[in-house]
């Protein structure tokens, strides 16, 4: 009973560790995509361009690009939070603990597959025109999240499984 006890107060606590990694990568990863978007787009603005950027500070481009990807994260943030849920990943992990499964393969490829779900499944909930499937890039940031946090996960509690 100790043993099943210990066993499961370490998985969740290598599923949080994971989890904070998966985030933190996907919120780093989407912040500089939506970031670039933002600033291509926002060169086109005539409104935007005009206006805003003519502070002296927005002339340097790093600056500029800084508060395109501070912005874009913000943005990416607030339209992606609402999306997340962890229970595609607890399934992939559950699985792997009752199946005994401690090949490192397994939990980067069904991390990344749980994650690369989440923009599928919110995608699906939708109805009418806005139901499609998300941009690629959007898909390779939330599956290269779950890669990096089924590799924790691994690293943490799936070795022992």
């Amino acid at each position: 009973m100790g043993r099943i006890l210990w066993r499961s107060l370490v998985v969740l606590a290598a599923f949080a560790v994971a989890a904070c990694v998966a985030l933190a990568v996907l919120f780093s990863l989407g912040g500089i995509w939506a970031g670039e978007e933002l600033q291509a787009l926002a060169a086109g603005d005539p409104m935007f361009r005009d206006f805003v950027l003519q502070g002296p500070a927005f002339q340097d481009p790093g600056f500029r690009r800084a508060v395109a990807m501070a912005f874009g994260a913000a943005v990416f943030v607030a339209t992606v939070v609402p999306a997340l849920t962890a229970l595609p990943a607890l399934a992939a992990a559950v699985t792997g603990e009752i199946f005994h499964v401690r090949s490192w393969m397994y939990y980067v490829l069904a991390g990344g597959a749980s994650l690369a779900a989440i923009p599928l499944l919110a995608g699906a909930a939708l109805e009418g025109p806005a139901q499609s499937i998300p941009a690629s890039e959007y898909m390779t940031i939330f599956a290269t999240a779950g890669f990096a946090g089924g590799f924790i996960y691994w690293l943490l509690a799936g070795r022992g499984a």
